[in-house]
């Protein structure tokens, strides 16, 4: 029993770290494309950042049974 907790774990924290890296990147790229710099540059990055950190999540929780946000189980 002891080791199921331990891999819901480790594959929580992979799932995360999948996650801020495919946000990251994406969010990096959008900023780099669309040529913005300073505030609305942060702005965008941010915005995008988030949706993508969040969908990635969403997907992962779908797709791999990761459960990441379980609001609406008991």
């Amino acid at each position: 029993m002891e080791m199921q907790s331990v891999k819901k774990v480790i594959m929580l924290a992979v799932g995360i770290l999948i996650a801020f890296l495919i946000a990251d990147i994406l969010s990096n790229v959008v900023v780099i494309l669309s040529g913005l710099n300073g505030a609305a540059g942060m702005v965008v990055n941010f915005v995008v950042y988030a949706a993508v950190f969040f969908f990635v999540l969403h997907l992962l929780e779908k797709y791999a049974h990761i459960v990441f946000f379980g609001f609406d189980r008991e």
